[in-house]
């Protein structure tokens, strides 16, 4: 590709473990960033089929790692390579590509605030760094980190932001969650943090128009939260005997037995539900006409549903390992009146039902004052911070 000699160039650090919603945040943002600079987004997750990428965005696939729940361990998604080797293959990719370009901005997400991956990040900041000394570095974060009481290492994280940051973006709306709603030690952070809004697609803004009686269901990446599905495909019949409605099912994007439930769902023999394979496109548009969604507790599950004011069933799902950052995300907005919540004993068929009727019938509570011009704001900051500096070396 030949890239525009009048655009800085733009370096994105992705890495996601289990779900998508770092996927899913980063490239909605990245394709915001394409009129501005010439962008590069290295991608170290699973490769996600079914995914739009923006055309003006260079991706860069490297080996994909993932986090297995059971134990918490790292595995390469390629199973005939170590991690050692894998991560070694990571990083003579990053390195060759740092090597043919310039890059002028860095963007890690989650980094530093998650350090699972710190020596990767490190070195990439390191490499970027040397060839350019005045490369401008960006960290990117939700709004809620995974405590609700802060960790050990909070300390150690503010001095990693002090020491290689240049700014910090919350992508969230300050006047409902804030970072140092999760993160005790903000003040700490000497570089400037802003909260940008939420970020959501562009795509959701054009679909608005509504099917009285679909209910949509989604486990987004599906690599955890598969009882959700099973329940729904297992309580449709008796469902339809007290709700008139339409169920459209969404697999995971890294689900790995779609076929077999696709059979279970056939063999139903009921027109009023259907289960489709991932696709991000295809979900957005069936979002646009549902009346009510049922999904886990994620970023972009959660807030895309809000921002287009769907009545919205949410499966707070216990991971192993303590992560809580759905489980405040969902606290605060159903606190806010803005939606439900399935727990896993709501999970057998005869609850279910009822928590489903219920919620379809309730008045939708309103939460359309939830900030989502979370990628317009970023892109400003960044601008604001690259040309601020660039006027700092030309004085």
């Amino acid at each position: 590709m030949i890239l525009p000699e009048d655009k800085k160039t733009l370096l994105i650090h992705c890495q996601y473990v289990y779900g998508l919603g770092h996927y899913v945040r980063m490239m909605e943002l990245a394709k915001g960033l394409t009129d501005s600079f010439n962008v590069y987004f290295v991608n170290g997750g699973e490769p996600v089929l079914n995914f739009d990428i923006p055309e003006d965005v260079n991706l860069i696939q490297i080996p994909a790692i993932y986090k297995q729940e059971e134990t918490g361990i790292l595995l390469p998604v390629d199973k005939h390579i170590s991690l050692d080797v894998c991560f070694a293959a990571r990083q003579n990719l990053i390195a060759d590509l740092i090597e043919k370009i310039n890059v002028d901005i860095v963007i890690t997400e989650h980094f530093p605030f998650g350090l699972l991956f710190e020596s990767e990040v490190r070195k990439l900041i390191e490499y970027v760094k040397h060839k350019n000394y005045n490369a401008r570095v960006i960290c990117s974060v939700r709004e809620i980190i995974d405590s609700s009481k802060g960790s050990k290492r909070d300390d150690y994280i503010c001095e990693i932001l002090n020491q290689l940051y240049d700014l910090v973006l919350v992508h969230g709306d300050s006047q409902h969650i804030q970072l140092s709603d999760s993160f005790p030690l903000i003040d700490r952070i000497k570089v400037p943090i802003i909260h940008t809004g939420y970020i959501v697609s562009k795509e959701i803004e054009c679909k608005q128009s509504q099917q009285p009686n679909t209910i949509l269901a989604s486990i987004a990446g599906g690599r955890l939260g598969d009882e959700l599905l099973e329940a729904l495909i297992d309580c449709h019949l008796s469902l339809s005997k007290k709700l008139d409605h339409k169920m459209i099912l969404f697999s995971g994007a890294f689900q790995s037995d779609f076929q077999k439930q696709q059979t279970k769902v056939a063999a139903l023999l009921s027109d009023k539900i259907e289960l489709k394979e991932f696709n991000r496109r295809e979900y957005l548009s069936e979002m646009g006409s549902a009346k009510m969604i049922i999904s886990l507790g994620g970023y972009n599950s959660m807030i895309e549903s809000l921002s287009m004011g769907k009545s919205l069933l949410v499966y707070n799902r216990t991971f192993i390992g303590n992560n809580v950052e759905q489980d405040l995300r969902i606290g605060y907005f159903k606190r806010k009146g803005c939606l439900e919540v399935l727990n896993f004993d709501d999970l057998k068929s005869s609850v279910l039902i009822e928590k489903i009727i219920s919620q379809f019938n309730r008045p939708i509570s309103s939460c359309s004052t939830i900030d989502i011009n979370g990628v317009n704001c970023s892109v400003k900051k960044i601008t604001e911070l690259i040309d601020s500096k660039s006027n700092e070396y030309l004085q």
